[in-house]
């Protein structure tokens, strides 16, 4: 009898216990029904996420989530930014979602200008999108004095008037005559910035009535008709009518009249009134006041005073005084003296923070700050935007824009519906292939049935060791490890029943067999890896998860015919007859 070399036992039964290790999390895991994972992520937070780490990660189209094919817009950059600017995005991109926290993410090129995105097991889809499609621009900017900004409302109003004529007066006679006198800049005492000495940076208390509600009262002490006053008064101001008292240092929209007010500003004819250097800007999130939703539109001074290229650091906090949330930022150092000359020479005067053109938070400068500050949120603002907003500002902004072209979400219920599938296709085919192989060569078939076995075990085992992702068609790769395993033991098999039909015996027919099959065995294995390696490296993320079990499986049937199998029929050899 041809003794085992004690190296292969070894070996054999290091690779069991390694497999029986590496898969006792994911037996664990998928094993819990959904109330022991909640109870367990009550319980011991700590020890589910371990868990889950060390378990077999599932992709995509088992578990759900979010597939989304994001464009890079170059339009606005130029040639020099363009050779890179997808490089660039991609990076700004991985480094969200690795801090949104999504485990086994895929995030890779594709052709020049297009970014694949694929994030498993995603709660919160639409959270997700707004999070890796954020262009993330922070700047700080200055509002123009109130006497400025109100010059800025009379140009639109005249630009508006005279660009509509026949629509304004159409609107001045259906217009409520109950509404109140408006103060574009009055003091709501707003809390928006905080400087680095915790000093609250508070709206000042000096604003006066503006001149809309001078003319207005004087209207109303008139003896001439109502209706034909206040329709006087519309058609003299058809853009400053439809906004109410400022809350801070925002004019105040009724959620009905933004697409008015958004129309009136795209007007060519207001474009060209607003003074250089002038903007328009939007708040960053909808208000709700007694009852009514609402957003703030703001005037600015256009120029960029200072870039968020300068943040070292960003992190969401609780405002302990107001309740709120916000986001505390650090600064370099050539940004901490930027933000320093900055605001000491511009103290008393509103400091605006914008993020992506819309404005994040405005407040009065109380006093210079140098290395760090506070975006305050506004009401109704939760917990996961400042979140994300710390996240976007830390992983920096993206080059250029990006567009979503391709967004798709799978539910868990699919995934959970394809895990079934899956798992019956490969057990029915599993069973059937034994049942056959026992059946055509006996006691060898069972030999090729225990190889096929060690098989999967060693190949789920390495999955789970190197954190492979497990898909459909991972799970076709692990079916057709299958047909091959199989298939390299019938090459042995029928090899030797070849040799004993020509009266060869025991002994002589493994050996023969095993040698004429080997070169076989090799070549069709080797040719197997050769095009898993060519769709790993040029496929997207099913195609690859299929390469990788496909070539886990490869190497692994290999070892398992050339040594397992082959220990076993040496062992005998010692046998007169074959059952084969």
């Amino acid at each position: 009898m041809q003794r085992t070399p004690l190296w292969l036992v070894l070996l054999t039964l290091f690779l069991i216990a390694f497999s029986a290790y590496a898969l006792y999390p994911s037996f664990q895991l998928y094993g819990m029904s959904v109330e022991e994972r909640q109870e367990m992520a009550d319980t011991d937070p700590g020890a589910l996420v371990d868990l889950e780490q060390r378990a077999i990660k599932l992709g995509l189209d088992l578990r759900g989530g979010m597939h989304v094919v994001l464009e890079v817009d170059k339009s606005k950059l130029n040639e020099n930014e363009k050779s890179d600017a997808t490089d660039r995005a991609l990076e700004v991109i991985r480094n969200r979602v690795d801090e949104f926290g999504v485990a086994e993410p895929l995030i890779q090129k594709s052709g020049d200008d297009r970014i694949i995105v694929e994030l498993p097991g995603i709660a919160d889809p639409k959270r997700a999108r707004e999070l890796i499609g954020r262009t993330a621009q922070l700047e700080f900017k200055l509002m123009p004095s109130a006497s400025d900004q109100q010059s800025v409302l009379d140009r639109i109003d005249r630009a508006v008037a005279a660009a509509l004529p026949d629509e304004i007066e159409a609107l001045a006679r259906g217009v409520d005559l109950s509404t109140e006198p408006i103060d574009l800049f009055a003091d709501t005492g707003v809390v928006d910035l905080y400087a680095d000495e915790d000093t609250a940076a508070t709206t000042d208390a000096d604003d006066t009535t503006t001149a809309d509600s001078a003319a207005l009262a004087a209207i109303a002490d008139t003896a001439a008709p109502q209706d034909t006053l206040f329709d006087s008064a519309l058609a003299a101001r058809p853009f400053t009518m439809l906004l109410n008292q400022g809350g801070g240092y925002g004019m105040i929209v009724d959620a009905p009249d933004v697409p008015t007010i958004k129309r009136y500003l795209a007007l060519p004819e207001v474009q060209s009134a607003l003074p250089l250097g002038i903007q328009m800007a939007w708040g960053t999130r909808k208000s709700t006041d007694r009852g009514r939703i609402i957003e703030y539109l703001y005037i600015l001074n256009s120029r960029v005073e200072m870039s968020g290229q300068y943040l070292t650091d960003a992190r969401p906090q609780i405002n302990q005084e107001t309740g709120g949330y916000q986001v505390s930022f650090e600064l370099t150092r050539e940004g901490g003296s930027r933000f320093y000359r900055i605001t000491r020479a511009n103290i008393g005067n509103p400091l605006v923070i914008m993020l992506d053109n819309r404005v994040e938070s405005a407040a009065t400068i109380q006093s210079a700050i140098r290395d760090q500050g506070r975006i305050t949120l506004g009401t109704g603002a939760q917990w996961d935007e400042a979140k994300d907003l710390s996240i976007v500002l830390r992983a920096g902004a993206l080059p250029a824009p990006v567009i979503i072209v391709e967004n798709n979400v799978v539910g868990p219920s699919l995934g959970h519906d394809s895990i079934q599938k899956g798992t019956y296709s490969a057990l029915v085919g599993l069973v059937l292939v034994v049942l056959f192989m026992l059946f055509y060569y006996r006691v060898s078939g069972l030999v090729a049935d225990i190889a096929l076995l060690f098989n999967l075990m060693f190949l789920m085992a390495f999955m789970a060791a190197i954190h492979a992702t497990l898909t459909m068609p991972g799970i076709a790769g692990i079916i057709l490890t299958m047909g091959m395993s199989v298939d390299s033991n019938v090459l042995i098999l029928e090899r030797i029943r070849e040799e004993l039909r020509t009266g060869k015996t025991v002994r002589a027919a493994i050996d023969v067999g095993y040698s004429r099959a080997l070169l076989t065995i090799i070549d069709a294995h080797v040719t197997t890896l050769i095009t898993a390696g060519v769709l790993f490296i040029f496929g997207t993320g099913p195609i690859k998860g299929f390469a990788v079990t496909l070539s886990l499986g490869v190497a692994i049937s290999l070892f398992t015919a050339l040594f397992i199998t082959k220990a076993i029929f040496d062992a005998r050899k010692q046998y007169k007859t074959l059952s084969i």
